[in-house]
């Protein structure tokens, strides 16, 4: 798509990178992961690098977790990439897991934070929509229906109480905040579109019966109703014998266009498993995308859903929402 001879803007693109990590229990060892894969990225041109949910740890013990989970001025992972990002000059967008203020909560938040190349934390998102479900299983082979498969978030994090304001990003624009259990939500993306987001995220770390069913059809279908960039960072494999996440780290154009994708469980050829941990856990990987901001604004003077809401029949969604 071309811009018109009489546009008057400057275009804006920017080369980002999108990473998909596998992280275990050990926030040092995560971290290590997270540097590494940045590192790499930002040698490839990256200047801004998405990570998945939860990238400073997975599956720890309730009561191991909340102490590993700190308030961001004190939380080892956090600091560690601010360190990273001001060496390097990128900003960075991650998942983590924040301690409230309260030492006596015993619960904390699912954080996405956003760290730009000065080493600031930029913004700091808390996950509105927890992800408690039970999913059918299919009938053992004596045909016996076994119990569903709980996942109660909530019975270990704080839901987040407010919508955080799309984060400007020099060469990229403005950026909406959001988490993997969000996806299923199109009215956190519809205010972050009103608000001027022209690129949703979506760090995740899905489970893979939702994630083969549903993972990539949410993704794709959030781009072309946002008519915005969808970067999507997953969580990948095995992080224990008891929690695999999907992985399949993707991205969409505003036009729904896939832009890149990275594997997902069930990519990984027989009898490679072994080796695929042993690459996941020490060097993560990454696809690199341009954003242009003229994709944005030829798609959405093509199709202009923003002038042809009926707001009239049924009001803005979030209009009285705090920001």
């Amino acid at each position: 798509m071309s811009s018109s001879p009489s546009t008057s803007y400057a275009r804006t693109k920017m080369t980002i990178a999108v990473a998909q990590i596998r992280s275990t229990a050990d926030p040092v060892h995560n971290l290590e992961i997270s540097r590494k894969v940045i590192k790499k990225a930002a040698e490839a041109g990256a200047k801004a690098i998405f990570l998945p949910e939860a990238s400073d740890f997975i599956n720890q013990s309730f009561p191991e977790s909340r102490k590993l989970s700190l308030p961001l001025a004190r939380h080892p992972y956090t600091l560690g990439l601010q360190e990273t990002a001001k060496e390097l000059g990128v900003t960075i967008s991650v998942g983590i897991h924040e301690g409230p203020d309260s030492e006596e909560e015993e619960r904390f938040y699912n954080s996405h934070v956003v760290i730009g190349g000065d080493g600031q934390v930029k913004a700091n998102y808390r996950k509105l929509h927890l992800y408690d479900v039970e999913l059918t299983k299919p009938p053992n082979e004596d045909g016996t229906i076994p119990p569903p498969q709980r996942t109660g978030e909530s019975d270990r994090i704080l839901p987040g109480q407010k919508v955080v304001p799309p984060v400007d990003i020099e060469g990229l624009g403005k950026v909406g905040l959001e988490i993997c259990y969000d996806i299923r939500f199109p009215e956190l993306s519809m205010i972050l579109t009103r608000l001027g987001a022209t690129t949703l995220l979506f760090p995740s770390a899905f489970m893979v019966k939702t994630g083969r069913d549903h993972w990539a059809t949410l993704c794709r279908s959030q781009a072309i109703q946002s008519q915005s960039y969808v970067i999507a960072s997953a969580q990948y494999g095995a992080h224990n014998p008891k929690r695999t996440s999907w992985g399949e780290s993707i991205a969409f154009d505003p036009w729904g266009k896939q832009l890149g994708r990275l594997r997902s469980v069930d990519d990984t050829p027989p009898g490679e498993d072994k080796e695929v941990e042993r690459v996941y856990e020490e060097e993560g990987e990454f696809f690199l995308v341009e954003i242009d901001d003229q994709v944005v604004k030829d798609t959405r003077s093509q199709i202009p859903l923003g002038v042809q809401r009926r707001t009239d029949i049924y009001g803005v969604v979030g209009e009285n929402v705090s920001v």
